[in-house]
């Protein structure tokens, strides 16, 4: 982990990116767009997902928070309620940072989660769920075994 970096800029462009594809091409076409990246970006997670269960996505959602530089208890929290990972996320970095930047957060910016999310679990029998809050940057997302 220690020559792992994070690029938090790249969530500005992304903002932009979605936003984009919103306007100009629909909410169908942006939903398009976030399943080829969950496919082909995150095939390697959905694998470990697959082979080693929830332990994966813990070990991944920890990992992502603690590089972006959010504190665990703190900024975030995982646990398991009755056999569902639970992720709490008290401050969002990403928001936060691209509303420290001044760029603007994309109309569906936090659905992108959920859609994403869905494109990691549902292929290898996973389900999952966001609540979010995108005015003050709060999510819930829970992952459970079982579409």
């Amino acid at each position: 982990m220690a020559h792992e970096h994070v690029h938090k800029d790249f969530h500005g462009a992304l903002s932009f990116g979605l936003q984009f594809l919103l306007e100009r091409y629909g909410p169908e076409e942006m939903e398009a767009y976030l399943c080829r990246v969950a496919e082909e970006v995150y095939r390697p997670l959905r694998e470990r997902l697959k082979w080693e269960g929830l332990s994966a996505l813990e070990e991944y959602w920890r990992k992502v928070f603690i590089l972006e530089g959010c504190r665990e208890g703190e900024d975030f929290v995982l646990s398991y309620e009755d056999g569902v990972l639970v992720l709490k996320v008290h401050r969002c970095p990403v928001i936060h940072h691209i509303r420290d930047r001044g760029y603007r957060l994309a109309d569906r910016f936090c659905e992108s989660t959920r859609i994403v999310n869905e494109g990691i679990c549902r292929p290898v029998g996973y389900g999952c769920s966001v609540e979010y809050d995108q005015k003050v940057g709060r999510c819930i997302q829970r992952f459970w075994r079982g579409g």
